[in-house]
């Protein structure tokens, strides 16, 4: 029997949960730096740096984290068990843009903030968690709005996680359970858009209203502008009234001074958008979207239009979703919208305008009871009892018969007669392929085995295998890729039991192997399907040396060349996530040395393009952390990178390259199937 496993919560959670993008490689967390703050006690609220006394290798990740150049170390003080250093410029940095595939032929690009910025936000959270919280219940349409601290609560049994925690005490080994937090606050019912289309709610606006419209807010995350949060938070005539009286200082010392403050310092000092990602900035953004909704209602109740009545509206992030009978309601209802939005320096993406007539159901919903029907039925293993053993045990007889070509003739028709995309649907046909394989191998392992139950068998594996990367390869994108990878890690376990042979298993690998080429021959080496590309690595690596892909191949994708000497060079925009899941993939493999000095030679380039920022690039302190404690990178090379952060003598370089096995890139006790559970439970989004 399981039982619950009670945790105290720590201020610090902040940076396992709401800080970084979901689209992440899996080889990449804060879980180490989580560490190393929780063991230093570091504080920083953008202004004051304290961390406790400790050896010269915390000091000398203080300081290459925080940007204390040799010029200013000699301004820490020392107060009791404590050193502390003063300077709010420090919070000023540059953050990891990176691209991700996005829509047909376009991207999205998300942002890693600067480790400083990410302690500054966990002063930030614990200061003012109520006023988010209260600046957060003012709008009756947002479906997605923080409504307390999350709670969370873990069982002895690992198989089962729950979200948040409950009271008690985090002892050591409690601590490694408390790392996959899904978020710092918690939200209701609605965790994603699906969930609403399928909520009582929404059935109950279905029967009321005649008409729902979807409206999109035109590059929400772009467009925001970090002043407005003051709008916000105090009403915009307010707030600029009062500026022009007594200038900005009138907000400095406030929750939005502090809030906007903390967006821009991020972001370089932008005030025209924030970073696109981090759980913080949906945060940011749905305080400012709140005052808009509560906006909206009230200029339409006082023109006698009313939210429950003529309309009901609802909002799920930067989507609008209003339901009506008159279409002159509406058009006031639309442009009253539009008019609250540019208010706030935003507005509406009309070419997004969608309207459904009773009946109210979307081509996604559609498509995804369809798609349920149809996998239920062609994904599956029938079994029979077939007799009974000596002892008089009943004995089981399999059936399976899974053929991929009706399968995904079938599957194109559903998508063709409800007009929904391949992205629209493919998150949900991959969870139910999961569960259903998953389904398929537990029952086969207490059936009957024979010679044509074993074949049909291994052939529906095949089957499986090719409809899931048919699907995927319409429209690659990161969160598809996770779910792609679950089930090919499922079918990889699985064929390495006893239940294959070893030449049927060889069979399967040769045959993902093979899909996973095409996929990376189909999208060539563009930067914003590198990410997906580190996932399929990671599956590769779990397949064994056999399929390792060749040098050639890995150094064409991304961007490299081989020089008359043979040596490897790169020319492209390779990043730092390339960078590490690339060097995670070769090891000291000595077939890929060359790749490893190429890649060797660009870390060292990227450093002397970035000298004049290394210390607030985040690219830069994120890639010099992880290559500082590579096994796989010579001790030279990491006191080439040391040197570069101003951080000198023998003893000291030593002392922070034996200071821990991991940072952000975890380069040992990697296990592929867990960090794909992990990855999974931060799905909040």
């Amino acid at each position: 029997m399981s039982k619950v496993i009670k945790i105290k919560l720590k201020k610090e959670r902040v940076v396992l949960s709401d800080i970084l993008p979901y689209e992440t490689p899996i080889t990449f967390s804060n879980r180490f730096f989580y560490d190393f703050l929780i063991e230093n006690e570091v504080y920083f609220d953008g202004e004051i740096l304290r961390w406790k006394k400790g050896g010269p290798e915390v000091d000398a990740v203080i300081f290459l984290v925080f940007g204390i150049d040799k010029n200013n170390r000699g301004s820490i003080k020392i107060k009791d068990l404590y050193k502390e250093f003063r300077g709010h410029k420090l919070a000023i940095t540059i953050p990891f843009h990176y691209g991700i595939s996005h829509k047909e032929n376009s991207f999205r690009m998300l942002s890693v903030m600067h480790p400083r910025n990410q302690v500054q936000a966990i002063n930030f959270y614990d200061k003012y968690k109520e006023i988010i919280l209260y600046f957060s219940q003012i709008s009756s349409f947002s479906l997605r709005a923080p409504f307390g601290v999350a709670k969370t609560k873990f069982f002895d049994d690992e198989r089962k996680t729950g979200s948040v925690i409950i009271g008690g005490n985090l002892g050591k080994d409690d601590d490694k359970r408390y790392k996959n937090l899904k978020s710092f606050f918690s939200y209701r019912d609605i965790s994603n858009i699906h969930q609403f289309f399928e909520s009582r709610i929404y059935h109950s606006c279905e029967q009321k209203y005649n008409n729902m419209a979807q409206l999109d807010i035109s590059k929400c995350f772009d467009s925001i502008y970090t002043h407005s949060v003051a709008w916000a938070a105090f009403g915009k005539s307010t707030i600029k009234n009062k500026i022009a009286t007594d200038g900005n200082s009138c907000i400095d010392a406030s929750f939005p001074g502090d809030f906007d403050r903390l967006m821009q310092r991020q972001n370089y000092n932008e005030t025209n958008g924030i970073l696109i990602g981090p759980e913080l900035s949906r945060i940011f953004s749905e305080i400012i979207l709140q005052r808009i909704d509560f906006n909206i209602e009230a200029n339409l109740r006082s023109r006698g239009i009313l939210n429950g009545r003529e309309y009901q509206a609802f909002r799920y992030v930067d989507d609008y979703f209003i339901f009506f009978n008159d279409e002159t309601d509406y058009k006031i209802i639309s442009e009253e919208t539009e008019a609250c939005l540019n208010e706030y320096k935003l507005g509406l993406n009309t070419n997004k305008e969608v309207i459904y007539h009773k009946p109210i159901i979307t081509e996604i919903t559609i498509a995804k009871r369809k798609i349920s029907e149809l996998l239920s039925e062609k994904i599956a293993i029938e079994v029979s009892e077939d007799g009974e053993d000596e002892d008089g045990n009943p004995v089981y007889g399999g059936k399976i018969n899974i053929n991929s070509k009706p399968l995904i003739t079938k599957y194109k028709s559903i998508l063709s007669e409800s007009g929904a995309g391949y992205k629209d649907v493919i998150n949900y046909t991959l969870s139910i392929v999961e569960r259903k394989v998953s389904e398929i191998f537990n029952k086969y392992k207490k059936v009957k085995k024979g010679d044509s139950l074993y074949r049909s068998f291994l052939k529906s594996i095949h089957s499986v295998v090719e409809f899931c990367f048919f699907i995927y390869a319409a429209a690659p994108r990161v969160n598809t890729t996770i779910k792609l990878s679950r089930v090919l890690k499922t079918i990889i376990d699985f064929s390495k039991t006893d239940n294959v042979s070893r030449d049927d298993m060889h069979q399967v690998f040769k045959r993902i192997s093979d899909d996973v080429a095409f996929i990376i021959s189909k999208y060539g080496s563009g930067s914003y399907t590198q990410v997906e590309t580190l996932y399929l690595l990671a599956v590769m690596s779990e397949m064994g040396k056999n399929y390792w892909i060749e040098e050639s191949v890995l150094v064409k994708y991304f961007g490299g060349r081989y020089k008359t000497s043979g040596a490897v060079c790169f020319e492209g925009d390779l990043n730092y996530f390339s960078i590490t899941v690339l060097i995670f993939y070769i090891k000291n493999k000595k077939r890929y040395e060359r790749l490893k000095k190429g890649l060797e030679g660009l870390i060292i380039s990227k450093f002397k393009e970035n000298a004049d920022s290394l210390y607030k690039n985040t690219e830069c302190v994120l890639l010099a952390l992880d290559c500082i404690c590579c096994p796989y990178l010579d001790v030279a090379f990491k006191k080439k990178l040391l040197r570069k952060y101003e951080i000198g003598g023998l003893a000291t370089q030593e002392a922070v390259i034996n200071y821990k096995k991991n940072w952000f890139t975890k380069w040992s006790d990697f296990e592929f199937g867990k960090e794909l559970d992990a990855k999974q439970s931060e799905a909040v989004y």
